[in-house]
Parts: structure tokens; sequence; C-alpha cells
């Protein structure tokens, strides 16, 4: 039995770290932990593969099977920058996993380690609330700060007797003292993951706003998949990323002009909405699947 530890650091989200225990842990070939969930005196000892998303530096150990997983370009000031230092400081692994080309292309490792690409998926709870009933019209999934520019999207909501908008997530506090008292603007504040697909399936339209800059606009956005798995009609920002997708699943998207933002209630509730995105596809075990990590992780381990 192959015993995997995914490496889960205290701020880190990561819903994929449940998707792949959930995938490997159906296996006859791995058992896989969370180290967020194992006590705090456990040892590297025990596992045979050490699985880090990646910053800088990390576990450096010559007898694992180590992977790195890349699931976002760096952020903050200087990130490509940042990218080439991780290419440079990081220890070599056995793998490599990306999220898309784009990620792949902003990292220029020059080695022959070996490389998977896995984008995001979309957790199987999602499917069980298409016919919700509706609550408000819009939701929004995610960091609700002003990093994100969302008080950007809020100002368009803050006058009485327009349409009702729930934000699912972190809220700074700057913002939540100026909108608390709208009852229009509802926050729920962090959630469990768990409980997501429920509150998100009350609204009508699902909201991708996403700044448009390095590196957001070549990233998946996963809020994006999951409103599309709830049956939501999507209003995005509109960017490279988002673009390519609904070109390739035929669909239609309602965007928004993201250097001037102006949200016509009217005009979006005639827009004619598309979606042929097709939910099983984009489901975390067939994304895990299809990526063939777990193929090669087992080569790695025989060739060892």
């Amino acid at each position: 039995m192959i015993k995997i530890l995914f490496i889960r650091s205290e701020k880190a989200f990561l819903p994929e770290i449940d998707a792949y225990i959930k995938y490997f842990n159906r296996t006859d070939e791995f058992r896989a932990f969370d180290s967020a969930e194992l006590p705090s005196d456990y040892r590297v000892d025990d596992f045979d593969v050490v699985w880090e998303f990646k910053g800088i530096g990390g576990i450096d150990r010559k007898d694992k099977i180590l992977v790195h997983e890349y699931a976002s370009l760096s952020t903050g000031s200087l990130p490509k920058l940042k990218n080439i230092i991780k290419t440079f400081v990081n220890e070599k692994p056995s793998l490599r996993i990306f999220l898309n080309e784009h990620v792949k292309e902003g990292y220029p490792f020059r080695d022959n380690v070996d490389f998977c690409m896995r984008d995001m998926g979309v957790d199987e709870s999602f499917l069980g609330f298409r016919d919700a009933k509706k609550e408000y019209e819009f939701v929004y999934v995610g960091p609700v700060s002003k990093s994100r520019e969302i008080d950007k999207l809020l100002k368009k909501f803050a006058r009485p007797g327009h349409w009702k908008i729930c934000l699912i997530g972190n809220v700074d506090d700057e913002i939540y003292q100026e909108y608390k008292k709208d009852r229009d603007i509802i926050f729920t504040g962090k959630v469990p993951y768990s409980e997501v697909p429920k509150l998100a399936s009350k609204g009508v339209y699902g909201i991708n706003y996403i700044p448009v800059r390095y590196p957001y606009f070549l990233q998946t956005s996963t809020k994006l998949l999951e409103y599309l798995a709830l049956g939501l009609k999507i209003i995005t920002t509109a960017y490279l990323w988002v673009n390519e997708f609904e070109q390739a699943n035929r669909c239609s998207f309602y965007k928004l002009d993201y250097n001037n933002i102006y949200f016509d209630f009217e005009e979006i509730e005639r827009f004619e909405y598309v979606s042929n995105f097709l939910p099983e596809i984009h489901l975390w075990n067939n994304i895990i699947d299809r990526s063939e990590i777990k193929t090669k992780l087992l080569k790695i381990h025989k060739g060892i």
C-alpha cells in the first residue's frame, strides 16, 4: 500500500486535497492523508509520497517520492519574478502537476521532471441542488475583499429596491461595516464547503468577478464551474481564461467591463444565456482520472 501525505498549510483552502484523498482512498494501491487532520507529531517517515502545493521551499527528502503541485501562479508584487525564483529554489521533485497550460508556461523549468495537467473540478454535491427554490437574484462565492475589488460591484447593489445579492466567503471588515445594514446585500461569512452548494443554488445568477490582471485572468475559475453545475446563469468579467472556456464549451455568458462596471439589471434579465456545460465531465473523479496522475505515481513507485 502506497501512503500519500498531502501537506496543507493553515491558510490554504485547496478543495482539491479533499478530492484527491477521496479519489486515492477508493483505489486498492493508495491510502491518502491530510496533514491538517493528523496529530501534530506525525512523522514524514511514515509515508511514501509527500505532496506539496508549492510556494517557496518545503520538504527535501531524497528517500521519498516528492510531488510538487503548481495550482496557481504567484501573486502580489513581482509575481513573474517569484515564479522564476521558485524554479531555482525549490527541490527537484519526482513529479510536477500544473493547473493548466498557462500555469505551466509561467514556471520556466528546464529539467526532465515528468508532469501532469490537472484542472479544477466540481464536487458531486453540486449536482443535487439544480432545482432549489430561489431566494435572491445574485450569488457570489469567494473572498469578499478590496484586493479582489468586490467593493466596486457592491456599490451597484447599495440602492434600496434593487435585486438581492448573497456573498458566500470571508468578508473584509471594512466592507462588512459599510454594507451590513443594506437588506439587499447578504453576507454569510465563511461557511463549511459542504454548505456552499445549498446556499449558492438559491441564486438565479452566479457572479464570476475576477480582476483582469496577472495571474487571475489565466487561471481556472472554480466558482464558475460550480455555478454551471448548479444550473445558474453566468455573469462574469471578460478575460482570457473565461473567453477560452466559453468558446470550448459552447456557452454564452453576460460580460461585465472590468474597467467600467455598469450593472444594467434589465439588460441582464433579457440576455440569452446558453450553457452546454456537461458537469459529469468536470467531476473531480473524472478530472483526476484524465490527468494520469495515478498511472505516473505507480510507474515512479515501481521504478524505485
